[in-house]
């Protein structure tokens, strides 16, 4: 591949960039519009223009650059991508089926068109709002978070996502949350960090902002421009508020405690700052301004959710770029510094802005970026992007993460979908009917199950990151034996895929090939076909144990864990 001047490289992402600005409203226009010419359509009104915005840019930087893309995957790898990466889960045969891989789905949908119906339908799955309440809780504040901090914060991601709250409106929710649980969960975040004021600080400028301010805590930064005295101006403004508890077993609950304020010295005397600032101070060094009736972290929370912030805008993007396509335009995500600078800054500041005019509509940003080229790459490669990190020209093999590979066990193996859960009602058991008794040891063995997979998986990966480079997808031996050992089938007198699947289909090859699908989330190949069914015949039986250990053998596959 041909070598290029890096300054000629930067000039000529620009001048591409500019071109495809056109197709947007920008602040700074190098020419005038005549009378009679159409106005570009509004920022944030129409998510396919930041979709074709990027297949515009990167299919011209893959010409200048010499690289010839991998080719768009079938229908097949995009749907089970899609599954993994929207709800969690790899696909069911039956929604294999609705899909229709190579033809038209079930609306009548083919091409481009299916593809993007099928992402707004997984947008719209509550498996989505659970799927990403767990992604977004991790990244918060971690696996190692008090269980009743990780319960209400997952609680109020959920809903939240689930309604396609704004962003802004769910940050600011996290960062200013007022009153106590269980009527608002979205104290929990706050609650994680058990009043340690320095770690609110710096967890909340690094998750939400990009800033990892955390080593000026002591000493000023290495190579940024954050002194103590910045970091002690943005901790300032948790300085005047507690979280606490009170009660006991179930009545139990925990509460946010602001102190009062009346004007703006009383807050200086009150945070005592020790470094040259008297007030709170924002990053960059904006100063706070006292305002009636609003607390300190209501400031911050308003000050970082503004579509004035480019950091915060801008950190939101990349974070999505990076869980959808492997590699963000600045990696590690979290970093943003003099050092660490965008690959595509102007890019990522269009996307920002485009993303911030949508009302920071998250569901927007996922539609532009799923329904791309970028995301539909294959992973194969030619010998001119082999070695492509940068300009996204083909797909990258990730490891799913610990909640991806949770979520795809309890589906696949189906105890909890295939056993209905009843209500029951709050007496002791001698009181209970005998469907109820029934119906409660049922719940019981369901929950226990659960539980069970739960306790494994906390077991295997508790301690592992929660974010996965392309490529790390090779595990561990205690996660491999977790995967061989754990009673991952449910209780013997529960239903579950392998019996379901016996019950509705009689011949080897079609259960075979349900069990594939089920696992893995694709068709079988030819290919797979004649594996599956030379090798399962040579185990020499056609009873439930047999089909049990195929499913566990395909669980235990590269291919289950990864999202190729």
């Amino acid at each position: 591949m041909m070598k290029r001047s890096p300054i000629l490289a930067i000039l000529a992402v620009l001048a591409l960039v500019c071109g495809i600005l056109s197709q947007y409203t920008v602040e700074a226009q190098d020419h005038k519009k005549s009378d009679t010419e159409a106005a570009p359509p509004a920022l944030g009104q129409d998510w396919g223009k930041m979709r074709d915005g990027l297949n515009d840019l990167f299919g011209q930087l893959h010409k200048d650059a010499g690289i010839k893309p991998s080719k768009i995957c079938d229908d097949d790898t995009f749907l089970r991508r899609a599954y993994l990466d929207l709800v969690g889960r790899p696909p069911l045969p039956e929604e294999i089926e609705d899909f229709n891989p190579g033809k038209k789905d079930s609306q009548g949908n083919k091409g481009q068109a299916k593809r993007e119906a099928l992402i707004d339908t997984l947008l719209a799955k509550p498996d989505h709002a659970e799927h990403f309440a767990d992604w977004w809780t991790v990244t918060m504040i971690g696996r190692d978070a008090d269980g009743n901090s990780r319960k209400y914060l997952r609680q109020y991601l959920q809903g939240a996502f689930a309604e396609n709250k704004p962003w802004s409106q769910m940050v600011y929710d996290l960062v200013a949350a007022e009153g106590r649980t269980p009527e608002n969960p979205e104290v929990g975040y706050l609650m994680s960090f058990q009043n340690r004021k320095p770690d609110m600080a710096g967890i909340t400028s690094k998750v939400f902002l990009g800033k990892q301010i955390q080593c000026a805590q002591c000493h000023d930064h290495p190579y940024e421009d954050v002194t103590t005295d910045d970091f002690e101006g943005m901790e300032a403004f948790f300085r005047m508020f507690n979280t606490g508890a009170r009660g006991d077993g179930a009545n139990r609950y925990w509460f946010t405690k602001d102190l009062p304020t009346h004007n703006k010295h009383e807050v200086s005397n009150r945070i005592r700052m020790q470094g040259k600032y008297m007030f709170p101070t924002y990053l960059g060094r904006e100063t706070w301004e006292f305002e009636e009736g609003k607390n300190l972290r209501q400031s911050l929370a308003t000050w970082m959710t503004s579509p004035d912030n480019a950091w915060f805008r801008n950190m939101t993007v990349n974070r999505y770029m990076a869980y959808f396509l492997g590699m963000g335009f600045v990696t590690p995500v979290d970093d943003f510094n003099a050092m660490n600078e965008p690959s595509f800054p102007v890019v990522l500041e269009m996307m920002g802005k485009d993303f911030a005019a949508s009302g920071y509509d998250t569901n927007y940003l996922i539609r532009a970026i799923c329904t791309s080229e970028l995301y539909q790459r294959e992973v194969d490669t030619n010998r001119t992007n082999r070695d492509d990190y940068k300009y996204y020209s083909r797909s990258y093999v990730k490891r799913l993460t610990p909640e991806q590979i949770q979520r795809s066990i309890m589906h696949v193996v189906g105890v909890q979908r295939l056993n209905e859960q009843t209500f029951i009602r709050d007496v002791p058991e001698s009181k209970m009917t005998d469907d109820e008794k029934k119906a409660k040891k049922i719940n019981d063995q369901v929950n226990g199950w659960k539980s069970h997979i739960a306790g494994s998986m906390r077991t295997a990966y508790g301690a592992d990151p929660q974010f996965y480079e392309f490529g790390d997808f090779d595990g561990s031996i205690i996660q491999a034996l977790m995967m061989m050992n754990a009673d991952l089938m449910g209780p013997a007198n529960l239903k579950n895929t392998v019996r379901d699947i016996l019950e509705r289909k009689k011949t080897s090859g079609d259960r075979i090939h349900e069990i594939f699908m089920t696992v893995l989330g694709r068709r079988p190949s030819k290919m797979d076909l004649a594996i599956l069914t030379g090798t399962f015949a040579k185990w020499g039986g056609d009873d439930e144990s047999a089909y049990t250990d195929l499913m566990v053998a395909l669980m235990n596959t590269t291919e289950f864990i990864t999202n190729h």
